[in-house]
């Protein structure tokens, strides 16, 4: 475990110019009228399958909050039975880990499973954006048992499920949470009849 005193510079003080602009009110003609400005969730990073529960919408930005109780959800609607650690791959996982701890313990809505261990990483293609302390601490070419992951399939999850947010600009919240539930396990759905055909050739 590393630990960081308050006098000490973090490894990463990099910023992140995507976050800046998350967290900034958002603009346009309708800007501060939006019930949410987008949503965070977690997926399988080997199969691509969103995580049951874990879709949760953002009010302002990336806040943690709201990727806490991503994670908590995430972490309680997947089968853990027998797994002693967790690949946690997040853009700014420098930054995002730091009093982790402290704020699912501050919350009683948020839990992490009792003796699960939370490897922190950064996906390869967001690595780079940081400084090189980050790639040796935190890439996963360098975490024992990563194997040869990436860690970008939220990207590709992403680039689909853009296409339907014309369809959900103008819905209700409860239409918007149905349309985005339908298409994820749509989504989950052609993974997993489809998956054996990857072993086929």
């Amino acid at each position: 475990m590393i630990i960081h005193s308050r006098n000490k510079p973090d490894p990463c003080d990099n910023s992140f110019k995507s976050i800046t602009d998350a967290n900034k009110k958002a603009g346009g003609s309708n800007g501060g009228h939006k019930d949410c400005t987008g949503i965070v969730c977690h997926a399988c990073g080997r199969h691509g399958c969103y995580c049951p529960r874990s879709a949760v919408n953002l009010q302002k930005g990336e806040r943690q909050a709201n990727v806490d109780w991503s994670l908590s959800e995430a972490l309680k609607g997947c089968n853990l039975n027998g797994l002693g650690k967790v690949l946690l791959i997040y853009d700014i996982a420098c930054q995002y880990h730091k009093k982790l701890s402290l704020r699912f313990k501050r919350n009683k809505y948020l839990s992490l499973p009792e003796k699960l261990k939370l490897l922190k990483a950064i996906g390869s293609f967001h690595v780079h954006g940081h400084k090189d302390t980050c790639f040796f601490r935190y890439s996963t070419q360098f975490i024992t048992g990563a194997g040869m992951i990436d860690g970008e399939i939220l990207e590709t999850l992403w680039a689909v499920l853009n296409h339907i947010s014309r369809s959900t600009r103008t819905s209700t919240l409860a239409h918007r949470s149905e349309i985005l539930d339908d298409h994820m396990n749509d989504s989950n759905w052609k993974k997993l009849v489809a998956i054996g055909m990857s072993f086929r050739n």
